[in-house]
C-alpha cells in the first residue's frame, strides 16, 4: 500500500500524520510545538521515531506551511525554522514525490473533501455554486487567506499573502486601535489584529482607551471572555468586526459564490458566540454593494484538521 506523510507546519504548532493515498482522514496524528525543535527535519524524525514509521514508508510527502512557498528558501512568518524544497526531497530520497503548500492553501484543497456535517453555516446568503470562487480565511497564530477557484481536477489556489493587507478603519474606536498600534508598528496589516497576536493588541488598545495599562495574553483574554469579561468582551467583538470587514473586502475583490469558509484556531474554539455575533450584518455594511455582498454564505470550518486532509487530498493528486 501506497501512503503519504502529511504535516501542517504552522506558527506555534506543527501536526504530522500518515494516510494512505485517495484517503483524506489523517492518522497517527501527532502534534508538537515547534519551539521545541531547531528545525523541521528534527521535528519529523522525532515524528518518525514516536509512530514507528521510517522514511521508506512514504510515497508522497505534502507540507502545508505558514508563509509563502514560491521562493527557493522556505521561510516561516511566525517561527525560526528554514529549509529549501531540495533539502525535503534529498531528506526523503527519490521515491517519494514532494509538495509543499502555503496552510492556507492547503485548507482550500480540504473543501472538496470536507463532509457537511465539518462546517457550519452563519447567518443566511445563497446556496454555495460548486463550480464558483471561494475564499478560506482565519485568524490564529496568523492570519491566512486563501482563494479557490474550482476545476475538474484538483482546484487551483491562487497565491498570495492576503493576511498582510492594510486593517481597515470605519469607526472611532477603530482609529484609535489603529492610532495606538502605530506607535508600534508603521504600518498595522490586518494581521496585526486578526490573530492571537491581534487579540491582544485589540485588547490592550482599549484598556488604554480606559485609561488601563493592561496586556494579556490571548489565552487570558478567552478565558476572561467566556467569564463575561467586559474589556474581553469588547475586544472580541472587535475582532469579529474586524474579520467582518475584511471578508466583505474579499467578497467585494472577488464575487465568491463558492462561499467563505472560516478556519484556524480561534473562530472555532469560539463558535457559539461568533455565531450570535455581528458578524454577518457588520460583512454586508458595504452600502450600494450590500445586497451583492449579502448573497455570499459564510461557514466555519469545525473538522479538527482541514490542513491535513488538504495536503492528503492534494497527496492523491501528487502521486498519481
Amino acid at each position: 500500500m501506497s501512503y503519504a506523510l502529511i504535516a501542517d507546519l504552522g506558527g506555534t504548532n506543527a501536526r504530522f500524520a500518515v494516510v494512505s493515498l485517495n484517503e483524506y482522514q489523517p492518522q497517527k496524528v501527532e502534534v508538537f510545538a515547534c519551539n521545541e525543535f531547531d528545525s523541521f527535519f528534527s521535528a519529523v524524525l522525532k515524528y518518525l521515531e514516536v509512530c514507528s514509521l521510517s522514511i521508506a514508508d512514504f510515497n508522497a510527502v505534502v507540507l502545508a506551511i505558514a508563509g509563502p512557498v514560491n521562493q527557493e528558501l522556505i521561510k516561516f512568518s511566525n517561527n525560526p525554522w528554514s529549509f529549501t524544497k531540495k533539502e525535503i526531497e534529498a531528506f526523503f530520497g527519490e521515491k517519494a514525490r514532494v509538495a509543499l503548500l502555503n496552510d492556507f492553501d492547503a485548507i482550500g484543497h480540504s473543501l472538496e473533501i470536507l463532509s457537511a456535517d465539518e462546517y457550519v453555516q452563519i447567518g443566511g446568503g445563497d446556496s454555495v455554486e460548486s463550480m464558483s470562487p471561494a475564499w478560506v480565511l482565519g485568524p490564529g497564530t496568523g492570519l491566512g487567506v486563501a482563494c479557490i477557484v474550482p476545476q475538474e481536477g484538483i482546484n487551483l489556489i491562487l497565491p498570495g499573502e492576503g493576511g498582510h493587507v492594510d486593517v481597515p478603519s470605519c469607526t472611532s474606536q477603530e482609529d484609535y486601535i489603529l492610532q495606538f498600534l502605530r506607535k508600534r508598528h508603521s504600518r498595522v496589516s490586518a494581521e496585526r489584529v486578526l490573530s492571537g497576536m491581534g487579540l491582544e493588541n485589540i485588547y490592550e488598545a482599549l484598556a488604554a482607551r480606559e485609561g488601563i495599562e493592561q496586556r494579556l495574553n490571548a489565552k487570558e483574554i478567552g478565558d476572561a471572555y467566556l467569564n463575561k469579561d467586559p474589556l474581553a468582551n469588547a475586544a472580541f467583538e472587535q475582532l469579529f468586526v474586524y474579520l467582518a470587514r475584511v471578508v466583505g473586502d474579499l467578497v467585494l475583490n472577488v464575487e465568491s459564490r463558492g462561499g467563505v469558509f472560516i478556519a484556524g484556531g480561534i473562530i472555532p474554539r469560539y463558535l457559539e458566540q461568533f455565531k450570535n455575533s455581528n458578524f454577518r450584518q457588520v460583512m454586508q455594511e458595504k452600502g450600494r454593494m450590500s445586497a451583492f455582498v449579502g448573497k455570499t454564505p459564510v461557514f466555519v470550518i469545525t473538522a479538527e484538521y482541514p490542513g491535513l486532509m488538504g495536503c492528503a487530498n492534494y497527496a492523491s493528486y501528487l502521486a498519481n
